[in-house]
């Protein structure tokens, strides 16, 4: 039910924005054309808005048709940041960015200003792109992007047309515009302390390593790893030593773990019992009952994972209790 209501509430969410979004894109696109004179100008907006369109409706052939054969795509932040030229390379990044997002619709934020001249034209807009990633389709979120489209015309057997020469795509900002967002932090942070245990108990250095910040910090409360060891060098060590004692580890939560967010923390506080097979005797098997609390920052948006990038920058592994099992 839970869930339903969650579908319900994003879809809520996205039906006034987008209504609201298209009736704004309209109006624009409307009174844009009533000011403009000169036939040409309304050309070239008529191809930048179905630029965007087919951006919204993620279809790279139709985009492919509309850049000049040498073209540049200049892409400004995210993970998809640099300068591509030609129409192969210019729609091989337009696939990766489609890959990344289910849904995407757009609006301009203000009308585009469009300039004419002899051998082309420019626009110029504020749009946003709102988005589902497709990693997690309930979410909802945003890209604002400064746009810059420079076309050049086109020869007169080609019927006087226009073809993107040049596309600058500038995000500006990004993040939710759910109201799910604290569910989705809370969420993300869950599922991340949930695949740190998991790589603890596979024993895969690189896996666990990659969560934590740089500056981290690993408090180790007892036993013979006991210390507190700052720096990815140091957890790292420490991590090792601890794999090489174990043969094989299993892990499970004695307990729904606790999550809060607070800003840009999201602290999980758990108590977490590891099953462990000796690696001096395979035939014996201990528990280690741990106290445990992580402590993530978020370090900014992904656009690439449609999800804040947490990190690890405080670790508490308090061994509680430490035995012998008779079997497993």
């Amino acid at each position: 039910m839970d869930k339903i209501k969650i579908i319900a509430a994003v879809a809520g969410i996205l039906m006034i924005i987008f209504a609201g979004a298209f009736a704004y894109t309209y109006s624009i696109y409307g009174s844009a054309s009533t000011k403009i004179n000169n036939q040409q100008d309304s050309v070239v907006l008529g191809d930048a808005f179905s630029h965007w369109n087919d951006i919204s409706i993620e279809n790279a052939s139709l985009l492919q048709t509309q850049y000049a054969p040498n073209a540049e795509l200049h892409w400004i932040g995210g993970p998809l940041s640099g300068t591509y030229s030609g129409v192969s390379n210019i729609t091989a990044t337009w696939n990766k960015f489609f890959n990344l997002w289910g849904a995407v619709w757009f609006y301009t934020i203000s009308p585009p200003t469009v300039s004419v001249n002899s051998s082309g034209a420019m626009v110029t807009s504020q749009n946003q792109f709102v988005l589902t990633p497709t990693s997690d389709p309930l979410q909802a979120q945003f890209l604002n992007i400064s746009y810059e489209l420079t076309y050049t015309k086109t020869s007169s057997n080609q019927n006087g047309g226009y073809l993107i020469q040049n596309e600058v795509w500038k995000i500006t900002a990004a993040g939710f515009v759910s109201v799910n967002q604290n569910n989705a932090l809370y969420n993300d942070a869950l599922q991340l302390a949930f695949s740190h245990w998991n790589n603890i108990a596979i024993e895969n250095i690189s896996t666990v390593m990659n969560q934590y910040a740089s500056n981290a910090t690993l408090n180790w409360a007892a036993g013979p790893l006991k210390g507190v060891y700052n720096g990815t060098a140091a957890i790292n060590m420490t991590w090792t030593k601890f794999f090489g004692l174990w043969n094989a580890v299993w892990f499970y939560t004695e307990s729904p773990p606790v999550v809060n967010v607070s800003g840009n923390v999201a602290t999980v506080s758990a108590t977490v019992q590891f099953v462990v097979q000796s690696s001096s005797n395979l035939s014996k098997f201990q528990y280690i009952n741990v106290t445990y609390t992580l402590k993530y920052y978020n370090f900014g948006f992904n656009e690439k994972t449609g999800m804040f990038q947490y990190e690890i920058v405080y670790e508490n592994f308090d061994n509680t209790a430490i035995g012998n099992l008779n079997k497993v």
